[in-house]
């Protein structure tokens, strides 16, 4: 990036408004449905790590996440690595609910390893540990978040936009879809990616 300094200074006339925009609170009551996410971290015998997905799947499987434009979704994110993952969602917005510490973990990990279903593990039995306080700072609408080891993470999402609730100005349905991901850019690039299809 290359920055040209002027000589001569020029006036800014812009200020900080006196009242921000005022966004919604989340409300998980409006949800159309909820989805259990996992991040799931595979090793070699000798315990050293080759790849990364989420839900089991490779980046390559057919979407599984097919959440309607405009649509509000809680999404609870069951992150079975040893690593922080700061989660992406491309065009949700979403607010963090809480964190909460998953019990018995290698249990619920052996569970979760062989039949990939939080449900069938019984997560609701194994997400009664503490819970981790929201920071202050990261308690607004956010496009990223860690998602800590060990824990299920609460998300509300919205798949619209946050102060008018209306739809985008593109069509978001349209091919080829967008993709949800960790953040960490070697972690993505060993497949800890999945697509996600807007529909209408």
């Amino acid at each position: 990036m290359k920055f040209l300094i002027k000589k001569d200074p020029e006036a800014d006339p812009s200020r900080v408004p006196e009242r921000l925009v005022e966004y919604p609170a989340a409300d998980a009551s409006e949800a159309a449905r909820t989805r259990y996410i996992a991040m799931y971290e595979y090793t070699t015998d000798a315990d050293e790590p080759t790849h990364l997905y989420l839900n089991a799947k490779p980046y390559d499987d057919p979407a599984t996440e097919t959440p309607r434009e405009g649509s509000t979704e809680v999404w609870r994110v069951i992150n079975l690595t040893d690593d922080n993952h700061p989660l992406h969602i491309h065009l949700g917005l979403f607010r963090v609910v809480d964190q909460t510490e998953l019990l018995d973990l290698e249990k619920f990990k052996d569970c979760m390893t062989k039949s990939n279903d939080a449900e069938r593990c019984h997560v609701a039995e194994h997400a009664r540990g503490q819970k981790l306080a929201v920071p202050p700072h990261e308690k607004g609408w956010k496009n990223v978040y860690k998602m800590t080891p060990g824990y299920v993470t609460t998300i509300v999402v919205r798949f619209s936009y946050i102060h008018s609730n209306s739809s985008y100005p593109f069509d978001a349905t349209a091919e080829p879809g967008y993709v949800y991901h960790c953040h960490i850019l070697d972690h993505e690039d060993n497949v800890m990616m999945r697509p996600l299809k807007i529909i209408k």
